[in-house]
């Protein structure tokens, strides 16, 4: 397994899937929808998702070995304000993925969330727990996890949770780069006491999804990071590992947000089988952020000095 196309090559994961598969001798092929960024050197090949000549037409054309589908529209809340286009997107976009794969015999990963689950359950969820969606965002990944496995025994659903790193393709910021960017400006940060997730650094997932396909990966894996924080404990992390003030970290609490879509309390995974099967740790939230600063934008350490 050699050639690979990884679609949505531009967002926070997918840029660091391609950089890391190139790293590990793939033939890689990548593409862009709004953003046309370039990684390093390499440009990538427009697709909509939507459009299902054009699917059928980028699968053909780069004849991949296997295809990771990590498009998709991520904002819950523009999700739950603008259904119809997270249904196209999110949903059908999957449906013309896993046709034209199955049309070529070609296996897929696709790349889902957490929010797949309700976070009623007072521990953390595992592969074998039933999805119980909450908002449209969550109700449109949970249905292209079923076209994925639906399709070919051969594929993969990886879920994910609360992804952070340098963006190095746009400005979208995620939870880690916007705190950081809040408390360099001395801003007050409000920040969840009463929701938990289980932070995953991209580049380190993006490593750890490449090493499964190479593996055999088939069926239904949790990939995120091992500790189940809140909000609170990330920001004083963050502060204390960037040296930022820690008393701009304030507590607060979901109820006291204006969110359009509804959060689940306790979303945090268990990765305990993708361990296992493939021998490998997901890295710590103290770990990938210190990796972050050692790597900054514009603040990597000077090789020759």
């Amino acid at each position: 397994m050699n050639k690979l196309l990884i679609i949505g090559g531009t967002g926070l994961l997918g840029q660091y899937l391609v950089l890391e598969a190139y790293q590990r001798g793939f033939e890689v092929t990548a593409t862009f929808h709004d953003n046309d960024a370039k990684l390093g050197t390499r440009s990538l090949v427009h697709l909509d998702v939507r459009d299902e000549a054009e699917v059928n037409e980028v699968v053909r054309s780069t004849s991949p070995e296997v295809v990771i589908l990590a498009a998709g529209i991520t904002d819950l809340d523009r999700c739950e304000n603008n259904p119809q286009e997270a249904w196209a997107v999110n949903a059908e976009g999957a449906y013309n993925v896993t046709a034209a794969c199955k049309s070529a015999d070609i296996p897929m990963m696709y790349i889902s969330t957490d929010a797949v689950f309700n976070g009623h359950k007072s521990e953390r969820y595992y592969e074998f727990d039933t999805p119980d969606p909450l908002g449209i965002y969550a109700q449109t990944k949970l249905e292209g996890e079923r076209l994925a496995l639906d399709a070919d025994h051969r594929n993969t659903v990886a879920r994910v949770s609360l992804l952070y790193g340098w963006n190095r393709t746009s400005e979208k910021k995620n939870f880690v780069t916007w705190a950081i960017e809040e408390m360099r400006a001395r801003r007050p940060v409000p920040l969840f006491t009463d929701r938990l997730t289980t932070p995953t650094y991209a580049p380190h997932c993006a490593q750890v999804l490449l090493k499964m396909l190479r593996g055999g990966s088939r069926g239904i894996y949790h990939v995120s990071g091992p500790d189940c924080m809140d909000r609170f404990e990330m920001g004083m992390a963050i502060a204390q590992e960037f040296g930022l003030e820690q008393s701009l970290c304030q507590r607060g609490s979901v109820n006291d947000a204006d969110l359009a879509a509804r959060r689940g309390r306790n979303l945090c995974l268990s990765s305990q089988k993708a361990e296992s099967e493939f021998d490998l740790r997901m890295m710590h939230f103290r770990d990938g952020i210190k990796a972050m600063r050692s790597t900054e934008p514009g603040h990597e350490p000077d090789p020759d000095s």
